[in-house]
């Protein structure tokens, strides 16, 4: 749904450094023990602080205590725990005055996303009207205007009581009073104003109205056609509806935006959801459930599951190479290479075999026969920009003529803006054994989404690899809001503190992770790794 997993979550509350003069200290992070209302909700798109929000400021440390931005702490709190109740005016100047105490752009990106989301348009061009390296954030900063600006006029006025509508709408269980407050200004906003439906096609489709969702999504979309979540939010209506198909034109369309990059990791997992419910061939339904989780970046998941499928279906190629791709993002090179010979054997025209025979002869050092890999892959899917990146980085590494080089560098360039996808999907394959191109290529993603979590995770460990413990804390610290699900924050945490041999304080970050997203192998792992060590201390 295109609710997502608003950043505004315990992550921000703890460590989010918004103000750019804010010292990096290298000390062991406190452990605040997580309060018994956080625990996973079953929605990852439901933004909801209320509980979390509680939970701390009744816990038994006190917010003084967490850090010393604790005032910003407190006062982002206060602004959200006022927002949840309904208190949607209190909010607002809450907000407001978060801004202005709030200096770092990224945190600044983040938070203008979050204001979009809830309908405080007002305050996402403020905190946008902040930023400072603008030019170096041009295609987030238009992607943003894109994906959420309604074309109607909304004044403060109309700001504050949309955003009362999502309030009562997600979680004061007030969905049925919402539509009835929202259609009683039916003479204020009912002609032409599209945010005016696309808040009553909420209302509707959280009281499970879907046909009546869908005809004021309809309105919306009549009235604003560019604005991508609306599009968003008529897939989860058509999904709900059971009309997969037409979900899937849409993704279509969506995916064929040159532009788009908040909403394109979105749009990459749901089309894997619909394409399971369309899939007809037992071993394609297999596939599709599982990539889910690959595409989610849940790579410890999908390796868990792809080899139970493969106990009792061992000839399935594309469980093989989805395996093999996950044992590559792990850094498990030739458990990787045998599952892409014993795929390929089975199916030699899967461009994703193809890719991965590519990857691990460029991380052999054979860049000719990775190049020539890359193009058999090219070939099935031309319209690949993550073989295009492959293909340019092994060409630069080979005895290539400059024209040639020339021609893919151009073509790097017209890449759309949710390349940054394929530039982090590279940078966890062929940069594996390459910190430096790890990182450059990782750079480039984040600076096209700078919100993308497992982008900070990646240079996160790079960082910590080299013991630079100040640049992985900035990255954490700078990145708390942007994380779409918080659980990714506490996992970062969890590594920060195993690099510096604080194995209670990991153990404590890995739970907290998984119990806000119990699927999350990776964390999983981590902490069955990390408990008999805590335990042989204690003895």
């Amino acid at each position: 749904m295109n609710r997502f997993v608003l950043s505004l979550s315990l992550s921000f509350i703890l460590i989010c450094p918004v103000f750019a003069n804010s010292e990096i200290k290298l000390e062991p992070i406190k452990k605040v023990t997580p309060p018994v209302e956080l625990k996973a909700t079953g929605d990852p798109n439901v933004f909801n602080l209320s509980n979390i929000v509680d939970g701390i400021l009744n816990s038994e440390g006190k917010i003084e205590e967490i850090d010393e931005s604790s005032k910003t702490r407190a006062a982002f709190v206060s602004a959200t725990s006022k927002f949840n109740q309904g208190n949607a005016a209190g909010a607002y100047l809450d907000y407001n005055s978060i801004i202005k105490n709030t200096n770092d752009d990224k945190a600044l990106i983040s938070l203008s996303r979050v204001f979009y989301e809830i309908g405080f348009f007002s305050l996402a061009k403020q905190a946008q009207g902040k930023i400072t390296q603008k030019i170096n954030y041009e295609d987030i900063l238009s992607d943003l205007e894109k994906s959420y600006s309604p074309k109607a006029q909304l004044n403060k006025e109309d700001e504050i009581f949309f955003a009362k509508s999502y309030s009562n709408i997600y979680f004061n269980a007030s969905a049925q009073e919402a539509i009835q407050e929202i259609k009683s200004k039916k003479g204020r906003y009912h002609k032409n104003n599209d945010y005016y439906f696309y808040t009553l096609s909420r209302a509707y489709y959280e009281h499970k109205e879907y046909k009546n969702a869908l005809n004021y999504i309809n309105k919306a979309i009549n009235l604003n056609p560019e604005n991508i979540s609306y599009e968003a939010f008529k897939i989860d209506i058509l999904i709900s509806l059971k009309k997969y198909k037409e979900a899937l034109n849409i993704i279509k369309k969506l995916e064929t935006n040159p532009t788009i990059i908040v909403y394109a990791p979105k749009i990459a997992v749901v089309r894997q959801s619909i394409n399971l419910k369309l899939a007809k061939k037992e071993k394609d339904k297999k596939f599709y459930s599982l990539n889910k989780s690959y595409v989610e970046a849940n790579y410890a998941k999908t390796k868990k599951d792809c080899l139970n499928v493969m106990n009792f279906d061992k000839k399935n190629d594309k469980i093989l190479t989805l395996y093999a791709k996950s044992e590559l993002a792990l850094g498990n090179i030739d458990k990787a290479n045998n599952s892409f010979v014993a795929s390929y054997k089975i199916n030699k025209k899967n461009p994703d075999t193809l890719i991965g025979l590519g990857d691990i002869k460029y991380l052999n050092g054979d860049y000719k026969n990775s190049i020539k890999m890359y193009k058999k892959a090219l070939l099935k899917d031309k319209e690949s920009t993550e073989i295009a990146i492959k293909i340019y980085t092994a060409q630069k590494k080979s005895a290539i003529s400059a024209k040639e080089l020339e021609k893919f560098e151009v073509d790097i360039h017209k890449m759309p803006n949710s390349a940054y996808l394929d530039f982090y999907r590279s940078a966890i394959t062929i940069a594996r054994k390459n910190d430096k191109l790890k990182e450059e290529l990782l750079l480039k993603a984040l600076m096209k989404n700078p919100m993308y979590a497992p982008a900070i995770d990646e240079l996160t460990k790079v960082y910590l690899k080299r013991k630079n413990y100040v640049a992985a804390k900035s990255l954490i610290n700078n990145s708390s809001i942007t994380l779409e699900r918080n659980y990714y924050y506490y996992y970062l945490l969890g590594l920060y503190n195993q690099a510096l041999n604080n194995k209670k304080e990991a153990v404590h970050n890995f739970r907290t992770s998984i119990s806000l997203k119990p699927d999350f192998e990776i964390a999983n792992v981590k902490l069955l790794k990390l408990i008999p060590a805590t335990l042989n201390e204690e003895i």
